[in-house]
């Protein structure tokens, strides 16, 4: 397996499993090479050299051989020590010399022996008062020496059992922390256009808020983001964060996802501090919780959920949420904590048009002061539109290999090391179900859906898409286009393709979102 492919498999995990992680990974960390048993890694900082080999390059290993197939090491060299020339070994000391016949003070003739040079001690990037103490010298004492507790003392030696009274017994320490937040995500890093413009102004509008209370829009509470997994919907949390942070520090500001409130009400459950956790969630300014599409399928939490919601919303405190659906698309969600959920704005995140991703390029290139040419960026946006994250993967493939190749980007470069994400093109041929396909891919929905007789929003708006390019774009007829789309009667296509022409006129991101896939069936 290509070495490259491997990190971006590792990466694509680390951003599932451990996304406080991620980041410090997918910018500080470049692959170096790879053999049949080990691979080797070159952090950016000398820092993070020893923070990966004291703290994350066993589970680093883990995940290398699970991917690889095959046990496999992890080595995590210093900056530039993969590709600067080696440096010279110290020669060989020599062997003691046989001792002398006489005194060294009765042979004159023996020159003294030079001074040995005392070694430069290796440059530590760790100040020492954080690096790890040093047990080498750590004797064991012996029964002597071990003061041990007075039998005497029994109340400091007796354990509480199942009858002391609950106030008595010692707490259950967890450390359930908020989710961390970036100070890099912020609203003048968002960019923002007809696929989310909506999702953008009222995020924004809820944190000014913080600081124009008089103009609070209760409309928009709560606030629900939706859209499909890697459109900026946590980006824009993280925003609404770092806006009070900075203009309102005093207000209170929670951010977790739907896992970390979930685990932490079972604890409370367990350990009997429920009146803990809900002092924690109920007197807050603003609550804020990602992935609540998962709430659905969890009995526990609905319940408590819902009444802190309620509480908060009676306050007046604001609430915004994100998913990857609507509301009445959350499998096993209470009809109560839909419509709650649904009383505020509910704002859409779609897929980045053409436009917005030749912008995020652009942008990331800015700031890494690389040039970045015109015909790589329209290249790229042209064939990775339907998620930013995949988007950024490929703009730091790209920048690895070029830092690790030592050659400048181009298009044929590019294309050369895109070539996993962006296949060569091959000249398809244009067909109903290429089209499907295309449309599918694009708004993140499988075909089969599509093609069923499912009528949820997200569904409904790419079938009735495809059936209008199918029509515009093949010229095929509307019984072709029914029997193709399985449906009963010619009339629903009809109907679908003045939808969309009707949406087109009216609607700007109907019409950059048929505009984006008439691209890409272009670029097939």
């Amino acid at each position: 397996m290509d070495f490259f492919l491997l990190w971006e498999q590792v990466l694509d995990y680390i951003s599932k499993n451990d996304s406080q992680y991620y980041q410090m990974f997918s910018y500080n960390v470049f692959p170096t090479s790879m053999n049949d048993t080990t691979l080797v890694i070159t952090p950016d900082k000398p820092y993070l050299v020893r923070w990966i080999n004291g703290v994350y390059k066993g589970k680093l290993e883990q995940i290398v051989s699970r991917i690889a197939g095959k046990p496999m090491k992890v080595e995590v060299a210093l900056p530039d020590e993969s590709t600067a020339p080696a440096a010279p070994q110290p020669a060989p000391s020599p062997s003691p010399a046989p001792a002398a016949p006489f005194p060294e003070e009765e042979n004159p003739a023996s020159p003294p022996m030079p001074a040995p040079i005392p070694e430069t001690p290796p440059t530590d990037p760790f100040p020492e008062e954080v690096a790890p103490p040093d047990f080498t010298n750590l004797q064991p004492k012996t029964a002597d020496q071990v003061t041990l507790p007075d039998i005497r003392n029994y109340e400091e030696l007796h354990e509480p059992s199942l009858f002391d009274a609950v106030g008595n017994m010692p707490e259950t320490k967890k450390n359930f922390q908020p989710n961390p937040v970036n100070e890099e995500y912020t609203f003048e890093t968002f960019v923002h256009g007809n696929c989310n413009e909506i999702a953008y102004q009222a995020a924004y509008a809820v944190a000014q808020t913080a600081t124009n209370p008089n103009q609070a829009d209760q409309k928009m509470n709560p606030l629900f983001i939706y859209g499909p997994s890697g459109l900026g919907k946590t980006h824009l949390l993280h925003a609404i964060c770092n806006y009070i942070h900075t203009y309102k520090p005093s207000l209170k500001v929670l951010f977790v996802s739907s896992e970390t409130f979930t685990n932490e009400l079972i604890d409370a459950i367990q350990n009997h501090t429920m009146p803990k956790f809900r002092a924690k969630y109920r007197n807050l300014d603003f609550l804020l919780i990602d992935d609540v599409q998962f709430f659905g399928s969890k009995d526990s939490t609905k319940m408590e959920i819902f009444n802190t919601f309620n509480e908060l919303f009676d306050k007046k405190k604001y609430i915004i949420m994100t998913s990857d659906r609507t509301p009445s698309d959350i499998d096993k969600l209470e009809d109560r904590l839909q419509s709650r959920f649904s009383s505020g704005l509910v704002a859409p995140i779609s897929p980045p048009d053409y436009e917005i991703c030749c912008i995020i390029l652009q942008k990331r290139a800015e700031k890494m002061g690389i040039t970045l040419p015109k015909d790589v960026v329209d290249y790229i946006a042209s064939h990775i539109n339907t998620n930013v994250r995949e988007l950024e993967g490929a703009f730091n493939k790209l920048v690895t290999f070029s830092h690790i190749k030592r050659e400048p980007i181009t298009l044929a470069f590019a294309r050369e090391a895109l070539k996993d994400q962006i296949p060569i093109e091959s000249g398809q041929e244009l067909t109903v179900d290429f089209i499907i396909d295309t449309v599918c891919k694009y708004y993140g929905v499988k075909k089969e859906k599509l093609l069923g007789n499912g009528r949820p929003k997200k569904i409904v708006i790419p079938r009735q898409i495809a059936m209008y390019l199918c029509r515009n774009e093949l010229h095929e007829s509307y019984p072709t286009l029914r029997d193709c789309f399985k449906r009963k009667d010619h009339s629903t296509v009809l109907y679908a393709c003045e939808r969309v022409e009707n949406d087109m006129a009216k609607d700007p991101q109907t019409r950059a979102a048929v505009e984006a896939i008439r691209k890409l069936l272009r670029k097939r």
